[in-house]
């Protein structure tokens, strides 16, 4: 398919964005990956950090299924934007709370953490 939607995937975990939208070598995620996709987008950046661990699980998972080519393993916040390619469309996941580093620092006692209330969550 010709003129592919270009997106960039922020917060990327382990792919669930760029398989629900490219699928998984070339089949619908929807169908159980039986059925042929041609899907009209392409990731074309990505970007996963988990911050405060030494090993990066999730970007390692994600660089195995995806490739290197295009995935940057830096905090967002300090990457350089004119590294992050053009596109169409930018799409971010939110972190699984049970495994999130948000959730460790919610039930931190550590003073500058502010506790936020569970409907800030």
């Amino acid at each position: 398919m010709e003129n592919k939607i270009k997106v960039v995937e922020l917060f990327a975990g382990v792919g669930g964005f760029r398989l629900g939208l490219e699928g998984w070598q070339g089949k619908s995620a929807s169908s159980n990956y039986k059925k042929d996709l041609k899907s009209a987008y392409e990731v074309v950046w990505s970007n996963q950090w988990e911050p405060s661990t030494k090993t990066q699980h999730a970007s390692l998972v994600y660089e195995n299924r995806f490739g290197k080519n295009g995935h940057c393993n830096e905090d967002v916040s300090v990457v350089d934007v004119s590294k992050i390619p053009d596109h169409d469309m930018l799409v971010g996941g939110f972190p699984c709370q049970d495994y999130s580093v948000a959730t460790t620092l919610k039930n931190s006692n550590f003073p500058l953490i502010p506790k936020l209330s569970q409907n800030e969550y």
